[in-house]
Parts: structure tokens; sequence; C-alpha cells
């Protein structure tokens, strides 16, 4: 679009009237209250057997975490990993509560 100014000015005078980005992270304390568990205590059949965010196979013993107001489950440190800088279920978007 030929009207559209992207001199620095201009996208200084967007930021003024925008606000600046701020990080979607997901805050320590709600952190916190995700549901914990190893794979093995929800696994049932008919469950995916990989983690949505790595795409490795659970294995029985791995550490799981689970958002509560979604049924997904992930490995915990991918889950931990993806929540730095997201505030979201990585599967259907769900907010984290």
């Amino acid at each position: 679009d030929d009207e559209f100014d992207t001199s620095y000015e201009s996208l200084l005078r967007l930021q003024a009237a925008l606000g600046e980005v701020k990080p979607r992270s997901t805050p320590e304390a709600v952190l916190k209250r995700l549901q914990r568990a190893k794979y093995r205590e929800w696994a049932a059949e008919g469950t995916d057997p990989r983690c949505p965010i790595c795409l490795e196979d659970y294995e029985p013993d791995d550490d799981v975490l689970k958002m509560g107001n979604c049924v997904h489950w992930q490995h915990k440190a991918c889950l931990e990993k993806w929540l730095e800088k997201a505030n979201t279920c990585p599967v259907c978007r769900a907010d984290v509560e």
C-alpha cells in the first residue's frame, strides 16, 4: 500500500498510539497451578502417544502438565518452555487459567 508511511517517526507515533508490545508469557503463579502427572497416570486408549510440542513419544515415567481449561497434556519441560512466550494451549489455543 503506497499510503502507509513506514518511516521511523511514523512507527514511533504508531507505538505511542497503540502502546508497547508486552510479552504474553504466563505468570509464575499460574504455572504452579497447572495439573501435573506422569504420562502413565492419564494415558488412555485413543490418546495421542506424542507430545504435541516436541512430537516425541511419551514414556510411561515422563512428567506431563495439563492446563485447567483444556484436555491437552504436554511434556512438563515442553509446556513450561512454551508458556515462557505464550499464554495459550499450543493445541487448541485455550487461555491458561
